[in-house]
């Protein structure tokens, strides 16, 4: 009668740490699917928003609207600008980027080697 319990015990533990075991991958396969819903979500239209285009060039949103901003502050003092402005349109108070123009955006900054701090508000 002890060995049945024990035997009973046992399969009950064992049972429980399977569930938990299988409920761990499935949890992780459902946020791993999630995440490249969002990352492959960026690509499916010529237009992006703001999280969007952030995550497109592995920035944050900070980072975006401080280059933008860093942009038409130097405009502004100094009236001109050198080279391609980070390219962007608003639509009610929204900021929309076409992502063709964020590649040619990228080319020229990359290429022309520019350094942004959008925490000072200067780019090199």
């Amino acid at each position: 009668m002890k060995n049945n319990k024990l035997w009973f015990g046992v399969a009950i533990i064992f049972l429980g740490v399977s569930i938990m075991i299988s409920g761990y991958f499935i949890g992780s396969a459902i946020i791993s699917a999630g995440m490249e819903k969002s990352s492959s979500e960026i690509t499916t239209g010529p237009v992006l928003n703001l999280s969007q285009v952030a995550l497109y060039l592995n920035m944050s949103e900070k980072e975006v609207s401080g280059i933008i901003k860093t942009e038409k502050d130097m405009l502004n003092t100094m009236g001109s600008f050198t080279g391609t402005m980070f390219p962007y349109f608003i639509v009610d108070k929204q900021q929309y980027f076409y992502k063709d123009q964020i590649d040619e955006w990228l080319k020229e900054v990359s290429g022309s080697r520019k350094e942004y701090n959008t925490v000072e508000g200067w780019v090199f």
